[in-house]
């Protein structure tokens, strides 16, 4: 039986019905971030920002995309102008009952500005909905959370503002509420002291509005930080309801997301951390990845820590969605790694833990390019396969990198599984026979090389390389995260064979072709 177990690892992944891709798109921009997906049954819809220098005037704005379900973009329309700017960082792109979207983000001229965009079913704009700050011009900073949309086809809008200009680190909460065009029917203004930042939210059927945020003197010490999660409810006429803080004696990042659960309660995507002494005068903020549960009475139930290589900072839970079998919750973050080739390592991951707070399993993405080196997913969404997809960037490293930021999606199966049938890898653990093997998806290949190492005894370090058909070496990467998924870009490769090759005191275990269109 073991015997078969093992020989199932091995198959190719074609026996997997769920499809998987991992694809960075340069979508002709300088500069391009996905930072929401709207996965159906027949395609994806996104959500980004770009930079445009068409016609030699530099311009930041939105872009609204349709792509396939392999990830192939089929079109692609932006909202931009050379006399105003276009971000839609948080929230999600959501669907009206008409068929078209709607979306929320910041406008940038003289001043800034939340801004409602309304698209028609193929993305093109119908019509912007501008306001200012409610203290304008006494005050005028503000930061967009998001547009969320309610049981009745209404919406919340949810920033971030400056609070009593007599002291710029009071922020306040400003929440409104319009209809599906964009009419202004009531906001809501909550004083936050010290520091408050909104982060996510969840519309009640009662009308009333969960918020996520945070409460923290971050910028305005340089140590002995506090940071505490804030979870609250308001009603439909703006009245606080309940409210939950994380412990005043621990370190909690914000509220980044919230999903319901099935017995009236909330699962949060946080993060955990330590504060990190730099010098003498100086700390800073690192965190694991955190997810924790609220009863149906807002009391505490559980909470989950998911461990990488060490804690950093930006290495929060950043997403959570419910599993759609009901089986549990799954989010998303960023990793950093800094045991390979001598340098640090990027790479997402995404995790899973069961409706009671187990750990269930953790998936890891390590991205072995100098240049485009720390993907940071800003989405994640269920989709109707029963996977889940990953939206975001990859950031350039070093920073002053003359390789600009690309935009990023990654599909993976219900599992997690960029290269189907990873979550075999445990179960071969128990074969009495040590056997080893490497796992490329898709081969062949054309933009990247998705790889793993998979192993029926535990091993603590891995080196792996790459070679061309003539025998010269196109890569080198080593890594004390063996049981992780390897990217390595291959785009720029001439079209040919080449060979993954395993190494183990510089000697090739396992050697398996590959074919780069």
């Amino acid at each position: 039986m073991r015997a078969i177990t093992f020989f199932l690892l091995l198959l190719s992944p074609c026996l997997y019905g769920q499809t998987t891709f991992n694809h960075q798109y340069t979508l002709n921009f300088p500069y391009k971030v996905f930072t929401s997906v709207l996965p159906t049954d027949s395609c994806f819809y996104a959500r980004g920002i770009i930079t445009d220098t068409t016609g030699g005037t530099y311009k930041v704005g939105n872009l609204f995309l349709k792509l396939d379900l392999n990830g192939e973009v089929e079109y692609q329309k932006k909202l931009a102008s050379a006399e105003k700017s276009y971000e839609a960082w948080l929230g999600d792109l959501a669907p009206t009952a008409d068929g078209g979207f709607i979306d929320a983000c910041l406008a940038k001229d003289s001043t800034y500005k939340g801004t409602i965009i309304r698209y028609n079913n193929v993305g093109d704009t119908l019509f912007t909905s501008e306001f200012l700050h409610p203290y304008y011009p006494n005050a005028y900073f503000m930061f967009v959370a998001g547009l969320a949309a309610t049981p009745d086809n209404e919406y919340f809008f949810l920033s971030g503002i400056d609070g009593d200009t007599s002291d710029y680190h009071n922020a306040d909460l400003y929440v409104l509420k319009f209809d599906s065009l964009g009419n202004l029917r009531e906001s809501f203004i909550f004083g936050g002291s010290p520091t408050q930042i909104a982060f996510s939210m969840l519309p009640e059927a009662d009308g009333g509005l969960i918020i996520g945020a945070e409460r923290s003197n971050k910028g305005q010490v340089w140590q002995n930080y506090y940071s505490r999660a804030h979870i609250f409810k308001i009603s439909s006429s703006g009245e606080i309801e309940w409210e939950y803080f994380t412990p005043v004696n621990q370190l909690f990042d914000m509220a980044r997301a919230m999903v319901r659960t099935p017995d009236g309660g909330l699962v949060i995507a946080s993060g955990k951390g330590i504060e990190d002494p730099i010098n003498i005068s100086t700390g800073q903020l690192q965190w694991f990845p955190y997810l924790f549960k609220l009863n149906s009475s807002h009391q505490f139930e559980w909470g989950t820590e998911f461990r990488g290589a060490r804690q950093a900072q930006e290495t929060s839970a950043v997403k959570v969605v419910s599993a759609l079998d009901g089986s549990g919750y799954v989010a998303t973050g960023r990793i950093i790694e800094n045991y390979s080739i001598g340098v640090e390592v990027g790479g997402s991951w995404i995790f899973k833990a069961s409706p009671e707070g187990d750990s269930l399993w953790a998936r890891y993405y390590s991205f072995f390019d100098g240049i485009l080196s720390f993907p940071h997913p800003w989405d994640l969404k269920a989709t109707p396969d029963g996977g889940y997809v990953i939206v975001g960037e990859t950031r350039p490293r070093p920073p002053d990198s003359p390789q600009l930021l690309r935009a990023w999606m990654m599909k993976v199966d219900e599992y997690g599984c960029l290269i189907p049938g990873c979550h075999l890898i445990s179960t071969a653990e128990e074969a009495e026979k040590e056997e080893l093997a490497l796992a490329i998806y898709p081969n062949p290949t054309l933009d990247f090389l998705n790889f793993q190492l998979r192993s029926s005894h535990p091993i603590k370090e891995a080196r792996f390389r790459i070679v061309d058909s003539q025998g010269k070496i196109m890569g080198s990467y080593q890594s004390r995260r063996p049981e992780d998924t390897f990217i390595v870009p291959v785009q720029g490769w001439a079209a040919g064979v080449y060979f993954l090759q395993y190494l183990m005191n510089n000697k090739v275990l396992i050697s398996k072709k590959f074919i780069k269109h």
